[in-house]
């Protein structure tokens, strides 16, 4: 029989079986619970759950197995679904037991232990899992039931807002506990500090041994995230930040329990009750700051659109924080619901790829609800909002793994990972080196010296560099209506050499265009038909002649079989009649060359003419395309004829750098080649025909006019008003690289001065306690106050 049958410790959670173990396959358990999760594991073929960590497990519990049979109850599941169409639901449920890369692993696998679960996917900073299942193969209870079997009982405590609280009143209770323990700790100390002849000697053993209880609780619950987090990361056979920590801390509390139980004093207990405590005090000070940045990214900061608000039978334009519950909106052929509501139209068609992956259209009829994130598909749609726009969940969608893209091997994020593995490594060997060499010298002194580095050089600044550099630096770049994805986005913006501009909508704006019908007269229905079906769509040219025939109080006549094919053009039937809206090639007529953009029209099989939409440049554009001319290479991707060539040549002085009549999969594959000759793109657009360019490019950004053209593919939105400020933007991308270097050096330098110190026992472990979780903070302060004075200086905010 193999070793593991002997071994005192559960397989599965790594507890210690007792004197009655459970064997089953060779294998140790504690108890039955564990050993059903493991025979769960092991029957679906997730064995790998256990060799990416060893004991990786929860151990589950079974004390009330109807305790979810409330989640049968409609009015009751129904509140907590973030989605729910036919069979299929989707819930994000908060599961604190989440601690590891194999709980990740396992709970993005859950698909294997039920046919039910169509995907999972795991927030670890959050300890959040959203769940895709189908309804009637397996039941919300039984999907509650299967979390916990495996150990990990979801908590139903009613929002955000709710788990923020729980979380913090850990780190108080655990800060509290330690931060009493040390008062007391430190006031039986005293006669030890201030004693000055043998009369305390008699009290000594007494105070000694109050010291030790004193410091029990500090070390099984105040430092337990700490040890319990090394041990986790040796069982993986990795290193993280905790070890050289946890290390620290028992050979302070080792040689002091050693100290007390031969009557030689409290030892050290009064530096490790005081490294523990100025940890969670530079913990909390960390967690703090980081909940704040989030916080005002999920709550304060909006995404930059605009959507068309109906207000007592008129269209309005209306920013996506102002909408409210009651509110009714119309939504446009693929643009994506931002709030659950109610449809008011007779009939959608609803595309939830963005939510649940499956991109098969759903019929919905009138009364119907519709649950955010869904896209329309066809005709533009009238809804009643049910619940206010939730930015933090539309956040969530977008940075789904689906829209990801490729990851750079060379990014500072995994360069700060690689140094900071061979930073531990590096202080564990200093240890052990100065500690033999100490004992040669002085053994006396040895515990002392070993803890100081430990404690002083442990790079916990360094991990801190990347979280609140990039954090501060997408609250500054949110104040300014740029609402970009996630953190990666900044540090790519900081290392751009060719900037990508489309044309239409995004450096031309449809507002004040000038409008002009080239054919023959248009009758009073041809115009509202034409009127009827521009209104569907969300194109920069459709909807500028929309503006147009709007002015005209024209009424809108009934459209049917409205379809858009992106980078050709728009059709519908009004009245029995086929409408044909879009380019030369989509009416069946040769290419021309007008100096404006050309939106052709035919009935049928009559052609009636073109609407010559002569767009402006943006003055925004106009402010900044030279500027950026002299640090960027810069390139124009256009869907239009070359007619504006010679206009736009003086602002793009490389003429092959100006590129017409492209279509999308044209803009695409023109991004994809740049990035082959090394270069970093970024890609500005409208989010209509260049999603798959805006997705293929380093940093995609969507610039957002009057109308909502939210596009997944994009790594940020940026208000069309504020496109003057994109220099300044990439130089905050750039300021961004540069104090996360100057963090570095900070902290490295800081280290190094500390370890110096230490090592030649001019450190004492208290000193070097409360001196490691100040260089966090300092790295905390520098990264703030540096992006924030930037964003100050350039944006004034």
């Amino acid at each position: 029989m193999e070793n593991s049958n002997l071994d005192s410790k559960c397989f599965h959670c790594g507890d210690d079986c007792g004197d009655e173990p459970i064997h089953f396959e060779e294998k140790c358990f504690c108890c039955n619970g564990c050993k059903t999760v493991y025979e769960i594991i092991n029957t679906t073929n997730l064995d790998n759950y256990y060799e990416l960590e060893k004991s990786p497990g929860i151990k589950p519990s079974f004390s009330n197995s109807s305790k979810y049979k409330y989640l049968n109850l409609p009015e009751i599941a129904n509140n907590f679904f973030d989605f729910r169409e036919g069979d299929i639901r989707k819930v994000r449920l908060f599961l604190p037991e989440i601690h590891c890369s194999s709980c990740i692993w396992l709970l993005e696998n859950l698909h294997k232990l039920n046919n039910g679960v169509i995907a999972s996917e795991v927030n670890f900073v959050k300890k959040e899992a959203a769940v895709t299942f189908n309804i009637s193969t397996i039941s919300f209870e039984e999907l509650a039931m299967l979390l916990d079997k495996i150990g990990y009982p979801p908590k139903f405590s009613g929002g955000d807002e709710n788990k923020q609280k729980t979380t913090s009143k850990e780190v108080f209770y655990k800060l509290g506990i330690a931060f009493f323990c040390f008062s007391n700790i430190m006031l039986f100390s005293f006669p030890e500090y201030l004693n000055f002849d043998n009369s305390y000697l008699e009290f000594r053993a007494f105070f000694s041994w109050a010291i030790l209880a004193f410091s029990i609780p500090i070390i099984l619950y105040s430092a337990r995230d700490y040890w319990v987090s090394a041990y986790k990361a040796v069982s993986a056979k990795t290193l993280n930040l905790d070890i050289p920590i946890t290390l620290g801390i028992f050979v302070l509390y080792g040689r002091s329990v050693y100290d007390i139980l031969n009557f030689n004093g409290p030892g050290y207990m009064d530096s490790f009750a005081g490294f523990v405590l100025f940890l969670l005090i530079g913990k909390l000070f960390q967690d703090k700051t980081y909940q704040a940045l989030s916080f005002e990214r999920d709550y304060k900061s909006y995404f930059p659109l605009a959507v068309t608000k109906i207000i007592d039978g008129k269209e309005e334009i209306m920013p996506l924080n102002k909408i409210e519950e009651g509110d009714f909106i119309l939504i446009k052929n693929e643009e994506i619901i931002p709030a659950d509501a109610i449809l008011k139209s007779e009939k959608a068609r609803i595309d939830y790829s963005f939510v649940t992956g499956e991109s098969k259209p759903i019929v919905k009829f009138k009364g119907e609800e519709i649950f955010a994130g869904g896209k329309q598909i066809g005709d533009a749609i009238e809804l009643k909002i049910q619940k206010k726009v939730e930015q933090s969940y539309l956040t969530q969608l977008w940075n789904q793994k689906a829209f990801d893209k490729e990851a750079d091997s060379g990014s500072l994020k995994d360069l700060t990972d690689r140094l900071s593995q061979v930073f531990i490594f590096i202080i564990i060997i200093i240890a052990f080196v100065t500690g033999a060499v100490w004992t040669y010298i002085d053994v006396s002194n040895v515990v002392n010296i070993v803890t100081a580095v430990l404690i002083v050089a442990c790079p916990c600044a360094l991990a801190l560099s990347i979280p609140f550099t990039f954090g501060n630096a997408l609250r500054a770049a949110g104040r300014n209506q740029l609402y970009l994805k996630n953190a990666d986005a900044i540090e790519q913006m900081g290392r751009i050499t060719d900037i990508v501009f489309d044309k239409t909508g995004t450096i031309t704006t449809g507002n004040t265009s000038k409008i002009t019908f080239v054919g023959s007269d248009l009758t009073k229905e041809q115009q509202q038909s034409i009127l009827s079906i521009v209104r569907n769509s969300s194109h920069p040219l459709s909807v500028s002649i929309y503006n147009y025939l709007k002015t005209q109080e024209l009424s809108k006549l009934d459209l049917a079989d409205f379809t858009e094919v992106s980078g050709s053009g728009i059709k519908g039937v009004v009245n029995n009649k086929q409408y044909y809206i879009g380019s030369p090639k989509w009416v069946g007529i040769p290419a021309t060359n007008s100096l404006a953009s050309e939106v052709h029209v035919k009935v049928n099989d009559t052609y009636l003419g073109y609407y010559k939409v002569e767009n402006e440049y943006r003055k925004e554009f106009l402010e900044i395309i030279k500027e950026l001319g002299q640090n960027y290479e810069l390139h124009l991707l256009s869907g239009d004829n070359n007619s504006e060539l010679e206009n736009l040549k003086e602002f793009f002085p490389k003429q092959k750098q100006l590129l017409f009549n492209q279509q999308p999969i044209d803009k695409l594959e023109y991004i994809k080649s740049l990035k082959e000759k090394g270069s970093i793109v970024l890609m500005l657009g409208d989010g209509l025909n260049d999603a798959g360019a805006l997705k293929q490019s380093d940093v995609g950004i969507v610039v957002s006019d009057d109308v909502y053209n939210f596009s997944p593919a994009c790594d940020g939105i940026l208000d069309a008003k504020n496109l003057n400020k994109l220099p300044l933007f990439l130089n905050l991308g750039k300021h961004s690289i540069k104090t996360l270097k100057i963090s570095y050096a900070f902290s490295l330098i800081y280290n190094l001065i500390g370890l110096s110190f230490a090592v030649f026992n001019l450190l004492t472990p208290i000193v070097a306690a409360v001196l490691m979780p100040l260089s966090s903070i300092s790295v905390v302060l520098i990264t703030t106050v540096s992006i924030r004075l930037y964003s100050y200086q350039k944006f004034k905010s």
